[in-house]
């Protein structure tokens, strides 16, 4: 087995061990997106990750965001 494929097993089997790391990630690279827009709290993003019967990952993520950010133009 070549190293790219191990290291994508590990991965993927480390992803499977530690929901609760997986969602963080996922939350943290939401509220990197998401702030560009709105101002958001991390604390106020909630993130569910389930598997359904045709084991497919069904992702439900809310935001509380307190304004929308102004977009910068270029004069």
């Amino acid at each position: 087995m070549d190293l790219k494929k191990r290291l994508d097993n590990v991965l993927n089997k480390d992803k499977e061990n530690n929901p609760k790391y997986l969602c963080n990630v996922i939350k943290s690279d939401f509220y990197y997106l998401i702030n560009n827009y709105f101002e958001v709290d991390f604390d106020n993003i909630n993130i569910d990750i389930k598997l359904s019967e045709n084991n497919e990952y069904i992702i439900e993520l809310n935001c509380v965001g307190e304004r929308v950010k102004l977009m910068k133009s270029i004069s």
